[in-house]
Parts: structure tokens; C-alpha cells; sequence
């Protein structure tokens, strides 16, 4: 996982209301959390004062107040964000780095998560000038630095991560693997491709990646000065993206001419480094799958077969059956999402395994679940337990596994028949210690797991069943990773980073001696070893993601393994807590607002001149708006509210609004004429959801109640005594009960056009009844269908279809009017501006609200496909094109009063080209040009192009 700079939302965890909210004060920094993270927190508190005292005085910059850190541990994931809008705002994930992640390498994770998201902080907090003054005059609406490359963002906090501690992803081998194979296999990114976002792996990774080592390399040629002296000098830039000019005033060069350089740089460096690899015989297995991404956890099953968790981003991550010997793909085991190592059960009917799932309706986490192969069946074993990397002891019985909460991952056993109510820690771990991939041994008395402890050790131990006792297999600052035993278990295989370069070793139990397996160019984890002890499949690395490599090879090893040299600084003191008070979280404090907007908008009579303001506390619990506009034709205002409540399980809104427009409904002679309306009036909704792995459910409820009344006297000219009497408009009051539930299943994956498996059902009612304060009688039924297919004969070719359909009843009056027709004309520049973003709901090749009535059917078929993936943009300038797509497509559909009469079903024909392109570096946009026939009364040929989304 990625530390990302972006603001990450957190109100998962927010939404129990159960937890006991928090809050600790130091001198830069405001620390909010909940129980039981109070020793967490403190730790935080100390580690981010250390921070501060270093970083400011390095990037020369501290924030005018103290900053605001939420802990919260709602994810079974290591991240972080941080902003400086509307406050200064850290959001920390009380959880450690797993196995394989880049962030893995530290001496302690919270120092290197804090002192990352801290430098966000100094950097994005950082502005001066004209920037200044205006934030002066209107709030903290502007911060120069917030629209850098996310390279540089990243690059200069990943720079600091390290510089800082002794770990960080800078000293880390797989860092360094992701960029060594772009550079041997001639796949470096171009400067354009880092700056936005292209297609292809390690996707929001390579920001990091190159951002970090082009930073460094900005940093020992020009001094650490420089990159201080950039974000100073950029939060004082009025007009954004003149970042070349920018680096030439710092360096005397501009980014795109170091870029040229610091690629050189990389080459040389990694080549020398294959010629070292290449001067001992590489020793690299044959590469089995070739579908790049992620893979992970390979097993034999007792029959030879290899099992391994797959997650190519193209299509559903899975447990999968290959062949061992050509990779070919033979059987899908198991669908999952996060997590999924698997371990067979002796009897080879049944694997248990770990997927992720709702708890609470409200969390998220990864449970054990157990499938019955021969029967699909499967049983959910925990519920909530946060429970990770299962493995099954010979006989069966026993399930060892990991499980996290509060910043520590404890290891655990328990009977597979009960798992929650047999289980117990194995051995008694420090805090903040983290277990990862135990396995038993082959005569379960052992388990043989990797540990990170204090001072930056990821070792291999081993931990006796019946007594808990450890016994260090390993005891260095290597990165000791994915321990299995042979078949006799006599050794212990696993994954050693103490050359610079992740490698397989043999450790022998009898002797204690170490030997290397293996000796490749890119890296070697995770190792499963045949029943004859000869074959070893592992996860390895090309510059296209992870896969399976499978080596013969004697566990003695082809030569001794060379001992770890220590070249890192002393390790970060993890012992200093912060010991003040805490006290109960208070909302008031950042609920009130830093900024406000203004904006000119049209309205009826002209145009309107607004204020906005907003406001949300830092825990999220409560956020409100309010919007004042002043008409500039007519002097009258308008008003909108709304707050919200965000800590329970479900979601409460209440708003408010008082409009003064212009209306029809007035008739006089005959004719319509318009009138002022003045409308005061409100809703309070709430929402549930029922989240589950791979589908959800949301219901929701809301209450409207409107009062129209005339703005201003009717005028009328002298009556005709032939013309009949006017029909004034009715006012008073118009309420309105609505009602929804909605399903979806559909699923997305990285390189799809569009949604391409799965599907999603809605509906929606709606009543007006004097029963609940209204004027009038009104029923209104809506819903919808829609469902993607994936084409079996090429990848992401996708068959789409929707049908949504409505009808309404009642006073006829007030009737609900549906319509169907085309697209409205929309200038591509208001849609950038508003935005405005049309949808892909219309009945293409006619006028738009073609047919209107009581009732509406519309019904639409589309076939979509890529095209070519461009993924270019222009050096650092922030316009990027990412892909082109296109639909071929049928719609029919009519909206009609009175009884349906398929006869009268319009119909039309057409295709579209999509462009998905990126601004500003990070928004994403697609634009839909199309020609459309309408093979009905009324059809026209219909060309448009606009910023839209298909269904």
C-alpha cells in the first residue's frame, strides 16, 4: 500500500457509536483517536514532536497552528493522508505494513508513517506572497504546493521517510527491485507518465517509486537546500504548473533536463549491479504464470497440484489451481479481495482461507473462511477477528494464523472446529510486534514464522506448539520473510534480502547452517517447496508486477549464505511516550469555518451572487453547509442548509432552503404566464447500508415539506370578459414521503473501460398525502436494472444493458413527468467550469424530453470495447490522455400518459467514442463524442460531444 498525500476518508470507523473518542495536546500537534488506541496515541504524540523538531528545520517551514492527527483503526491496512485544507489535517491507520508491502521496511512503523505524513504537512502548509493574501482575505482556500506532480509530493516525503529513520522506502530491496527491473527490462516511465498517472504497474506506486529516487538524486546534486527552496518557492507562485521554472531558479536545471540524468544515473547503477549478480551464476527459476499484477502465496497440495492466490486487475482475484509444471490454469478454488492465502486441509476437500467481509455492518475486515471443494459450500469462521494467513496443522485439527487490532499482530492458534472459542495467543508478543506467514511443521510440533521487533529486526523464528518458547532462526536488520519447511523438515526456506536483492535460503535445523538457494536480478518471496523436496515454486518480479517461478534445485544450496553487513544508522527509540492527560474529543473546535467562496451563478431573473460556507470536525461526526445568494436583477435571496450527522450506523442529513424563482402555472386568457414564487421548505433523510464482500445493500428513507406562496402581487393586464376567468397556481403546503433500495454486485477492475461484470437494481417510491401534511395526492414508483456481461473473446470487450422505467398517480396536477429523449446541449467549457457531467441514461438520436408523461420505459444496449491506450501527456504540463474506447448502441423507449402502447416505442441507433483523459494531474475526465439516428417519429441524426460517464 501507498502513503498518500490525498485526503483518505475514515468514517468506516466513524460510524460506530460505541467508541470512546479521545484527545491529547502537544505543543505542534492535537492527537484524536479512540480506544484502545490510547498508548498508541501517546506514542504518536512523542514520535510526531520528534518529527517536527527535525523537519522544520530541515524544509525551513512550521505551520502557524498545531496540527491535527486522527488515529483510527477501521482497516486492515497500512496508510495515511494528509492535507492542508481546510486545516492542517494527518489521518494515521493503526495498522502495520504487511508481508510484501514496500512500506515493510522500518525500524519502526509509526516514526516512518508520522515523519512521511508530516512532511506533507511542512511542504503542502507551505505558502507565501500573493497566495498568502489571498488566504488572508478569504480563508485557507489556496495552497500552491497542493497542485504539484504527485511525484514531487510523494518523492519528497518518501525522501524524508528515510532520511529520517533507518528504514524507509529508500533502503528497501523491493523499492529498489520495482525500479531495476524498469530499467534492465527498458520500461522506465517517461516524465509525462509519472507526472499523471499511466496505465500500467505499479500504477499510484510509481509516483512514489520514481518521485523518491528523482528527488534523492535532486538532493546529492544540488544540495537538500534545493528541495526546501522548491516548495518554498512554489507555495509563493500565484499561477500553478510552472514547475520548471520553479527547479531552474533552485538548481539551474528544470525537472524535465534532470530527468534525462537521474534516468542515466539509474541504468548505469542497476547494470553494474546485474554484472555483480551475473559474476556468482545467476540461479533463477523459469518463469510459470505471465499475468503480472500481484500473486502470492503458492502451496502444494498433497496430489502435486499449486495452488496460489491471483490478482492480475483484469478480472476477479482468486485462489486458483495451476499446473506445477507449465503454469497452465486448471481450477478456480475461491473468490477473493484482500488477504486470501489458503492452506489445504489434509483431507485435500476443503481450504480455509482469508477474505475480507463486513462486521457490524460498519467494519471491514479479514476473517477465516472454510470451502468444502466438492460443493462450492462456504463457512465463514470469525466474524470481525481481523484474522490473516491461515495455515492447517498435518492432522488437520489446529489452524495457526495472525490477527491484528491497536497496532500489534498477535499470533494465534485454535481448533479449526471453533475457532473463536479455542483460540489463544501462541506466544506472548510485545506491543507493536507484527507475526506474518506461520507454518506448521510437517510433524506439527513447530511453527516457523517471520517477526518484526524493536530496532528494525524481520526475523525467522521458530515457536514451539505446546509451550510458546521461540528459538531465533535468524536476528539481524535483513528482511527475513515467508519461512516454510521442506517436506522432512529437517530445514526451513525462506526469503533473505541481506544482499541488496531478495534471495531464497535453506536454513538447516541439526547444524545451523545457512546456505543460498537461489541468485536472481529482480527478487525471490514466498517459497513453496514439491514433495520431493527438489522443486521450489516462489513469487517473483518483472517490471510487469508479481508471478510464479518454479526451480529445481538441491535444499543444500550452491554456495554458503554471506553474512548480512549492517550499513544502517542506529534505529529509531520506539520506548519515549507522551505522558499528558488526555480529554474527551470536542467537534467544536475544527467544525467551525476557515473560508468562504463566492460564486456568480444564473438563476430565474438573472444572476445571483453567492457566499458559501462549511465546516467539518475533524473526526468527521458532523459537517454542515450554508449557501447565501443576493440577486443582482432583483435584489431577492436565496438560502441553503444542511448538516449532517455522521456517528452512527446510519447516515442522518437534515436541509433547509428558502428560493425566490420565477414559474409557469399561472394561466390568464388561456395562456401560461410566468409568476414569482417564493418556497421555503426542508427534508431530513437517513440511509442504511448492508455492506458484503463482493455485493451491498443500502435502504433509505426522507421526509420533504415544501410551502409555495407568491413573491409578488399577480399582475394582470384588463381582463377579456370572452377569455374565461384566470387559474391561479395552487400554493400551500407539498410533502413528500420517498423510499429507495438499491443492490449492486458490479465489479471494475484496473484496466477496464467500464464496469464489466456484475449487476445493480434499484428502486424508488415516492408519496404525497394530506395523511402527511400535504395539499395533495401523489404516488410515484421508479426503478431500474442494469447488468454488464464480459465478452469471452477478448479482454474488456463488455456487453451493457439498462432498463429503468417509472409511473406516477395521483391529483393530476402534481403528477410526477417523466421524460426520455436525448442528450442536451452542453458547452465543453461549462462542463469543466460547473462541472457538468452527463450520464449515459438517454434515448440517443432525438431532442431532448422528446416524449414526456405520467410514465416512462427506457431500455438501452450497449457493446463496448478499447481502442488504444495512449497514456501520454506532454513533459510536466498537467493534461494528460489516457485511453480511447468506444460503444456501438440501441435505445427504445417512450414516456406517455395513459395506457403503454409499444407501437409508439422510439428507437435509436448510434456509437461513440470515448477519450478518458487527466487534468491538473489528478482529474479525471471522459469525453463522449457520438452520432446518433433516431429510427422513430420525431428521430433526428444527432451529433454531440461532451464531458460524460456511460451506465
Amino acid at each position: 500500500m501507498a502513503i498518500s498525500a490525498t485526503p483518505t476518508a475514515t468514517r468506516a470507523q466513524l460510524r460506530d457509536p460505541f467508541l470512546d473518542w479521545r484527545t491529547i495536546r502537544t505543543p505542534h500537534f492535537v492527537i484524536h483517536y479512540h480506544e484502545p488506541l490510547g498508548y498508541l496515541a501517546r506514542r504518536v504524540a512523542a514520535v510526531a514532536e520528534r518529527a517536527h523538531s527535525t523537519l522544520s528545520t530541515v524544509l525551513a517551514f512550521a505551520p502557524r497552528e498545531r496540527v491535527q492527527i486522527v488515529i483510527t483503526d477501521d482497516a486492515d491496512a497500512a496508510n495515511g493522508s494528509a492535507t492542508a485544507l481546510p486545516y492542517d489535517t494527518i489521518r494515521l491507520f493503526a495498522e502495520a505494513p504487511d508481508d510484501l508491502s514496500p512500506l515493510a521496511d522500518y525500524d519502526d512503523w509509526l516514526t516512518t508513517l508520522v515523519t512521511h505524513e508530516h512532511t506533507h504537512i511542512l511542504h503542502l502548509d507551505n505558502a507565501s506572497g500573493l497566495p498568502s493574501f489571498i488566504n488572508l482575505l478569504l480563508g485557507k482556500v489556496y495552497m500552491p504546493n497542493h497542485v504539484q506532480p504527485r511525484w514531487f509530493l510523494e518523492g519528497l516525503a518518501v525522501h524524508e521517510e528515510t532520511e529520517h529513520t533507518s528504514g524507509g522506502r529508500l533502503r528497501s530491496s523491493q523499492w529498489d527491485m520495482y525500479l531495476r527491473m524498469d530499467a534492465l527490462e527498458d520500461r522506465f516511465w517517461d516524465l509525462d507518465q509519472v507526472s499523471s498517472s499511466a496505465d500500467r504497474w505499479p500504477h499510484g506506486n510509481a509516483a512514489y517509486l520514481y518521485g523518491s529516487f528523482f528527488v534523492r538524486y535532486i538532493a546529492e546534486r544540488h544540495g537538500r537546500v534545493a528541495l526546501a527552496t522548491i516548495a518554498h518557492e512554489y507555495g509563493a507562485s500565484v499561477i500553478p504548473y510552472g514547475i520548471n521554472r520553479v527547479a531552474q531558479r533552485a538548481t539551474g536545471s528544470t525537472f524535465i533536463e534532470l530527468w534525462d540524468g537521474f534516468l542515466d544515473e539509474r541504468r548505469a547503477h542497476y547494470r553494474e549491479q546485474q554484472r555483480e549478480v551475473d559474476a556468482l551464476g545467476r540461479r533463477e527459476g523459469t518463469r510459470l504464470t505471465t499475468h503480472g499484477e500481484i500473486a502470492r502465496a503458492p502451496r502444494y497440495l498433497r496430489d502435486g497440484r499449486l495452488m496460489y492466490l491471483r490478482a492480475d486487475n483484469r478480472s476477479r482475484g482468486e485462489i486458483v489451481i495451476v499446473d506445477p509444471i507449465t503454469g497452465e490454469r486448471r481450477d478456480v478454488l475461491a473468490r477473493v479481495n484482500a488477504g486470501g492465502e489458503a492452506a489445504v486441509h489434509p483431507d485435500g476437500r476443503t481450504i480455509v482461507f482469508s477474505r475480507s467481509d463486513a462486521h457490524r455492518d460498519i467494519y471491514f475486515f479479514s476473517d477465516l473462511v472454510r470451502r468444502d471443494l466438492e460443493t462450492g459450500e462456504e463457512t465463514r469462521l470469525t466474524d470481525g477477528l481481523r484474522a490473516r494467513e491461515p495455515d492447517l496443522s498435518p492432522d488437520g485439527r489446529y489452524v495457526v494464523f495472525t490477527m491484528s487490532r491497536a497496532g500489534t499482530t498477535r499470533l494465534m492458534i485454535a481448533e479449526l472446529a471453533d475457532v473463536t472459542g479455542t483460540m489463544r495467543e501462541l506466544t506472548p508478543g510485545a506491543r507493536f510486534q507484527q507475526w506474518y506467514t506461520p507454518r506448521f511443521s510437517p510433524d506439527g510440533r513447530l511453527v516457523v514464522a517471520s517477526t518484526w521487533r524493536d530496532g528494525g529486526y524481520r526475523d525467522v523464528v521458530l515457536v514451539d506448539v505446546a509451550t510458546g518458547r521461540i528459538e531465533d532462526l535468524t536476528h539481524d536488520r535483513a528482511s527475513d520473510t515467508g519461512p516454510t519447511f521442506s517436506p522432512d523438515g529437517t530445514r526451513v526456506v525462506f526469503s533473505s534480502d541481506r544482499t541488496g536483492i531478495a534471495n531464497l535460503y535453506a536454513y538447516e535445523l541439526a547444524s545451523g547452517s545457512l546456505r543460498q538457494l537461489t541468485n536472481v536480478i529482480a527478487g525471490a518471496y514466498q517459497p513453496a517447496i514439491a514433495g520431493d523436496g527438489r522443486r521450489i515454486t516462489y513469487v517473483g518480479y518483472t517490471s510487469y508486477g508479481f508471478d510464479l517461478f518454479a526451480i529445481d534445485t538441491e535444499l543444500t544450496g550452491f554456495r554458503e549464505a554471506p553474512p548480512y553487513i549492517d550499513t544502517r544508522p542506529i534505529a529509531s527509540d520506539t520506548a519515549p511516550i507522551w505522558t499528558a492527560e488526555s480529554e474527551d474529543y470536542d467537534a467544536l473546535p475544527t467544525l467551525y469555518p476557515r473560508s468562504y467562496f463566492l460564486d456568480l451563478t444564473p438563476d430565474s431573473f438573472g444572476t445571483t451572487l453567492g457566499i458559501t460556507i462549511a465546516g467539518e470536525d475533524v473526526a468527521a461526526f458532523h459537517s454542515w453547509s450554508a449557501r447565501i445568494g443576493f440577486g443582482l436583477e432583483r435584489g431577492n435571496m436565496s438560502i441553503d442548509a444542511g448538516y449532517s450527522y455522521n456517528r452512527l450506523p446510519l447516515s442522518i442529513s437534515v436541509r433547509g432552503f428558502r428560493r425566490v424563482t420565477r414559474v409557469g402555472g399561472l394561466q390568464i386568457g388561456g395562456e401560461d404566464v410566468p409568476w414569482i414564487q417564493d418556497a421555503w421548505g426542508g427534508d431530513v433523510g437517513v440511509a442504511y447500508s448492508f455492506p458484503r464482500a463482493f455485493r451491498g445493500n443500502t435502504i433509505s428513507t426522507s421526509y420533504a415539506l415544501t410551502w409555495t406562496e407568491a413573491g409578488a402581487p399577480f399582475t394582470t393586464e384588463p381582463l377579456d370578459p370572452n377569455f374565461p376567468p384566470p387559474l391561479l397556481p395552487e400554493t400551500g403546503f407539498f410533502s413528500t414521503l420517498r423510499f429507495g433500495w438499491s443492490y449492486s454486485d458490479v465489479e471494475r477492475y484496473g484496466y477496464d473501460i467500464s464496469p464489466s461484470n456484475g449487476q445493480a437494481l434499484g428502486i424508488g417510491a415516492s408519496v404525497s398525502d394530506p395523511a402527511i401534511g400535504s395539499q395533495f395526492r401523489v404516488l410515484t414508483l421508479t426503478w431500474s436494472f442494469t447488468r454488464y456481461l464480459p465478452m469471452p473473446w477478448l479482454e474488456h470487450h463488455v456487453l451493457a444493458f439498462r432498463y429503468a422505467g417509472g409511473i406516477s398517480g395521483g391529483d393530476l396536477d402534481r403528477l410526477g413527468i417523466f421524460g426520455v429523449g436525448g442528450f442536451p446541449t452542453v458547452p465543453l467549457i461549462e462542463g469543466f467550469n460547473s462541472p457538468v457531467i452527463l450520464g449515459g441514461s438517454a434515448l440517443r438520436g432525438y431532442l431532448p424530453n422528446d416524449r414526456v408523461g405520467s410514465q416512462f420505459h427506457l431500455a438501452q444496449l450497449e457493446y463496448r470495447f478499447p481502442i488504444y491506450r495512449f497514456n501520454r501527456g506532454i513533459l510536466t504540463l498537467p493534461v494528460y490522455l489516457n485511453r480511447l474506447w468506444a460503444t456501438v448502441f440501441a435505445d427504445a423507449g417512450d414516456a406517455f400518459f395513459g395506457e403503454i402502447d409499444f407501437s409508439r416505442f422510439r428507437v435509436g441507433v448510434g456509437a461513440e467514442l470515448h477519450v478518458d483523459f487527466t487534468l491538473f494531474y489528478i482529474l479525471g475526465f471522459s469525453l463522449r463524442i457520438g452520432y446518433a439516428r433516431g429510427l422513430g417519429e420525431g428521430g433526428i441524426d444527432q451529433f454531440y460531444a461532451h464531458l460524460g460517464v456511460p451506465f
